[in-house]
């Protein structure tokens, strides 16, 4: 195994007062959830890239100016 792994697995071995091989399995699982959460991460941002680029193609969408949305917020204070 290579130092860039056996080193940080025996530190937290020993901080956690376990043995060497829990620690490689507790770092391989902490790996593996931030792998999936990138993955998770990389999937979202796709999907809102997809969905900003289909209304930037879409030039019937059509959105409040600055002074519309300040009335309507406004509005919504009164009521």
């Amino acid at each position: 195994m290579p130092p860039s792994v056996l080193d940080p697995a025996e530190r937290l071995a020993r901080e956690l007062g376990t043995t060497t091989n829990d620690a490689i399995v507790r770092l391989a699982e902490e790996g593996a959830t931030a792998r999936e959460h990138r993955e998770q991460l990389t999937a979202l941002a796709s999907e809102r890239r997809a969905a900003a680029e289909s209304i930037d193609g879409d030039r019937s969408a059509t959105f409040p100016s600055t002074d519309e949305f300040r009335q309507a917020m406004l509005a919504g204070r009164r009521d």
